[in-house]
């Protein structure tokens, strides 16, 4: 009979990384919801979560308010950065957004307020200004103070009333929202909330966000909501309506060598194809985004061959185009 060999600290460390950045970001997940996202039985689970308390981060389940809390997560004080150093972590913001793990990237700015925070003056107010005004307004177009308020919000529970520019109803309207998550997508700021008065979960961008005023009542994030589920199918910014769909697009033997070299969506499957071209298979929640992202900017490099309406819809699009830049 063979003995079993002991996973080793190095081979586990992503486990327990995305471990943790689960029940830090996606707190709601039920623990069955959150064993099959990260491919682990509970033997397994509790075990990582043995780990992880030995590194000083530890949670815990509630079944009461149906979300996992966090009990200890150790201070490591920051020692011997300089002042451009941490200068340089505030404009690493401006690329944060791209990053795999959007939640994260927020949380990231608000370790950067920390460390800015406790920097000696004059020091604290230049550093203050590239986090706030050179990173968040110029870059993101977002007032700090809101976005202060929405993560005071969400975490701390506190339904909001705010002023939102709502682009769809073409005027500013007042929501009362119980904020869920604060993300970086496609280079900009987002909030997923849910909208109390319409009995539905929106995603709001936050530079769109004019005023937010803190409510007495505390919310409590309703069970069907689960960040990664809802996000795992956009290919840039947009989550669509009515469930992910099939989209296949041909590239010519000039264009496919680039297409290869990228990585475009987690679904992606590239079936080789005539002449050193290749077909592109993606299933994604907002095909239009694929076509504004992905086959316009490669012209005639890029054939959509489904679905339909998209073809179709890339048609009409190029026609237009055309009729645009056409000369007599």
């Amino acid at each position: 009979m063979t003995k079993r060999t002991k996973e080793g600290l190095p081979k586990k460390l992503p486990r327990l990384i995305r471990l943790a950045a689960e029940i830090k970001t996606n707190p709601t997940q039920r623990p069955g919801q959150l064993c099959r996202l990260l491919g682990i039985g509970r033997s397994q689970f509790f075990e990582d979560r043995r780990e992880l308390a030995k590194a000083g981060f530890e949670f815990e389940y509630d079944r009461r308010e149906r979300r996992y809390k966090i009990i200890k997560d150790m201070f490591i004080p920051v020692l011997d950065l300089t002042m451009t150093e941490v200068i340089s972590l505030a404009m690493a913001v401006r690329q944060l957004s791209a990053a795999g793990d959007h939640t994260l990237a927020w949380d990231a700015v608000q370790a950067i307020r920390k460390v800015a925070t406790n920097a000696p003056e004059p020091a604290r107010e230049i550093l203050a200004h590239a986090i706030n005004d050179m990173a968040l307004r110029r870059t993101f177009r977002v007032d700090p103070s809101v976005m202060s308020r929405l993560w005071q919000a969400q975490q701390n529970r506190r339904r909001v009333r705010m002023r939102y520019d709502d682009y769809s109803e073409g005027k500013e309207r007042w929501l009362l929202a119980d904020v869920y998550m604060i993300y970086f997508k496609g280079r900009a700021l987002y909030a997923d909330a849910y909208l109390v008065e319409e009995d539905r979960i929106a995603m709001l961008r936050a530079n769109r966000i004019k005023q937010v005023e803190l409510q007495a009542s505390i919310f409590h994030v309703r069970p069907e909501y689960n960040f990664h589920q809802r996000h795992q199918h956009s290919f840039r910014v947009m989550i669509g309506e009515g469930g992910p769909q099939r989209v296949r697009i041909r590239f010519d033997a000039r264009t496919a060598r680039y297409i290869r070299e990228a990585y475009w969506h987690e679904s992606q499957r590239i079936l080789e194809g005539e002449g050193g071209g290749l077909i592109l298979e993606l299933t994604v929640s907002e095909p239009r985004e694929v076509l504004w992202y992905l086959v316009f900017p490669w012209a005639d490099g890029a054939e959509i061959l489904e679905p339909k309406w998209l073809r179709d819809e890339a048609a009409r699009m190029a026609r237009g185009i055309l009729e645009r830049y056409a000369t007599e």
